[in-house]
């Protein structure tokens, strides 16, 4: 398995999960808007987390992990479903997407929306709505789930900051 794809909506702790397993495990780790940016910069607007082309986006990213893959395993933090800046509505990204990616797993983590409010707001000085956030995640979740089982990968779904469980689910993997 090359790809471990962590996932959840925006500030669910899928970097602060990523850099446990990454020195624990020595995996090295990367974020999707990391790769993004890499290619192309200004593609995210770090304050609102609104994506200005979702789909040009993951031409970005499926290109910048194509060159990460030849160094081996790695763990990619992203997302299943993001927020367009056009007009706040949510855009599930592509199956294919994931193919190319050679996603091999998927951990999913999730958290009470008033958590991740209040986590977003004390990151970025962005308060979101406690619904905005619940329907967010509740779309995150379905959209994993659809991904997974037309890619047959295995998905794993955790709270926030179990980075035991993450770290069971890929040894498994490994094996």
């Amino acid at each position: 398995m090359k790809v471990i794809f962590v996932a959840g909506i925006h500030a669910v702790g899928k970097s602060t999960a990523c850099q446990a397993i990454s020195d624990k495990l020595g995996i090295p780790h990367f974020s999707a808007s990391q790769i993004i940016k890499g290619e192309r910069s200004s593609a995210v607007d770090e304050k609102s987390k609104l994506v200005a082309d979702v789909d040009d986006n993951q031409r970005l990213l499926i290109q910048g992990v194509s060159r990460i893959l030849e160094s081996g395993r790695f763990l990619l933090d992203g997302h299943f479903t993001m927020r367009r800046k056009s007009d706040g509505g949510l855009e599930a990204i592509h199956v294919d997407v994931f193919r190319k990616l050679h996603v091999g797993g998927v951990v999913l983590y999730t958290d009470h929306p008033e958590a991740i409010s209040n986590r977003m707001h004390a990151r970025d000085g962005v308060l979101q709505p406690i619904e905005l956030l619940r329907s967010h995640q509740d779309e995150e979740i379905a959209h994993a789930k659809h991904v997974t089982k037309t890619l047959s990968v295995p998905l794993v779904m955790l709270q926030a900051f179990d980075i035991e469980g993450a770290e069971n689910a890929m040894r498994s993997w490994a094996t």
